[in-house]
């Protein structure tokens, strides 16, 4: 292994699922305060640390990398042929849990940020390197950095989630059909004809937003003998997911270029006791991919518009609480960074690389509550269909995203 391989290992081996990021955090300091990078570590518990960089003369615009230090957790060990904490390289690919989503990605743009030390002078802007907390737990140390108001002003955000898709397995189907989640606009045969590595990437310039409530339906026991003493939750929730499902088919004919049309789910229903009672209580959680067409205070207004409609004929009384909101982030793809980034991609993957959105999201959402203009792009190393057992990411792949990071912010701050 060479060097940028080994400090890859080096952080495989830290397992940072649930809470325990300090450790990377750790790392990255003694890794910055070696090359005499100005950081500073952000705390929010004793095990979840982030970690703020940068480097430039500061004359110019600010350039923010963004890369999440935890991992999902181990999952079953007697499924893995490689030890998920081991870094092991067998034939090209290193192995360990969270290699893909998102270590390698982290770990590429902290030695981009090492290398472009030595020629700073040159850097006329800011490069900026945030290392978060909690992104796969859903704990958001970004918002926090946001709240705390570490990362304002920042003029493109450079994502290095894993945009790449295994090429052998591509379905040779132009239609966005072929590969769910996934808004592509070009014709995939042609990007499988024209790439000779393993991986097919994309730069992902928009993803969906994230809404998430709850409505629970309140209604009165009873025995089943003598259901006319209650008044049964569950038909009174049943009578609001018919409506819900109205005002959400009336959403399918507005759509985003690069992101298509709002995406509802029910994910979770419950209500009653037991066999032989009317249900008094009940409750539904739905999860909703948004769309920046669609806002998410439109659809709260018109979900609480059906059920103070429904509470004025129902016995029951319905409740909305609302528990996620991370916005949709759409970019152009004529922004400087999007055009930087193609250029510099392709020439270095050797492959063409089409611009797209998803339906999954990323820290973006809470970076552009205070840079509601910053351009957005989310490209780095690794599989997008991470979280697997086995996970890895091509060693090739890894060291060319060390110099793809290298020269988009040597250009973007040229």
């Amino acid at each position: 292994m060479n060097q940028a391989e080994q400090m890859l290992q080096d952080i495989v081996g830290m397992n940072t699922a649930g809470n325990h990021e300090a450790d990377i955090a750790a790392y990255l300091e003694a890794l910055f305060n070696q090359h005499n990078i100005t950081n500073k570590l952000v705390k929010l518990s004793d095990r979840r640390i982030g970690v703020i960089a940068e480097i430039g003369n500061g004359n110019g615009p600010i350039l923010a990398f963004d890369g999440h230090e935890d991992t999902v957790a181990l999952g079953d060990m007697n499924k893995w042929q490689h030890n998920p904490l081991s870094g092991e390289k067998i034939d090209g690919k290193i192995f360990g849990r969270g290699i893909t989503d998102m270590k390698s990605g982290l770990m590429a743009a902290a030695i981009a940020m090492v290398n472009l030390k030595k020629q700073e002078s040159k850097l006329n802007g800011t490069f900026k390197f945030y290392a978060t907390v909690g992104e796969e737990s859903g704990e958001i140390g970004a918002k926090q950095m946001v709240e705390l108001g570490l990362a304002s002003h920042i003029d493109a955000l450079l994502i290095g989630e894993p945009s790449g898709l295994p090429l052998v397995g591509l379905p040779k189907n132009h239609s966005s059909e072929a590969l769910p989640g996934i808004v592509l606009q070009e014709n995939l045969d042609e990007l499988i004809v024209k790439n000779h590595t393993q991986e097919q990437h994309f730069l992902e310039i928009a993803h969906k937003g994230a809404l998430s409530y709850q409505v629970t339906s309140e209604g009165r026991a009873a025995h089943s003998s003598m259901p006319e003493l209650g008044i049964n939750a569950v038909e009174a929730l049943l009578v609001f997911i018919s409506q819900q499902k109205k005002y959400f088919e009336s959403l399918t004919s507005i759509a985003n270029d690069f992101l298509g049309t709002t995406t509802p789910v029910i994910t979770e229903i419950s209500g009653g006791e037991q066999p032989n009672t009317v249900p008094g209580h009940a409750t539904m959680t739905v999860f909703i991919r948004t769309i920046p067409e669609v806002s998410q205070e439109l659809i709260i207004r018109n979900i609480e518009t059906i059920i103070n409609q429904l509470n004025d004929t129902l016995s029951a009384t319905l409740r909305l609480d609302v528990t996620i909101k991370h916005a949709p982030v759409s970019s152009s793809p004529e922004s400087r960074l999007s055009q930087i980034a193609k250029n510099v991609g392709e020439k270095i993957l050797e492959q063409k690389l089409p611009f797209i959105g998803v339906s999954g999201g990323t820290d973006a959402s809470q970076f552009i509550k205070v840079n509601p203009d910053m351009a957005v792009l989310v490209f780095g190393p690794g599989n997008v269909t991470a979280h697997q057992v086995n996970e890895f990411v091509y060693a090739d792949m890894y060291h060319k995203f060390i110099k793809v990071y290298e020269e988009i912010v040597s250009q973007y701050l040229a």
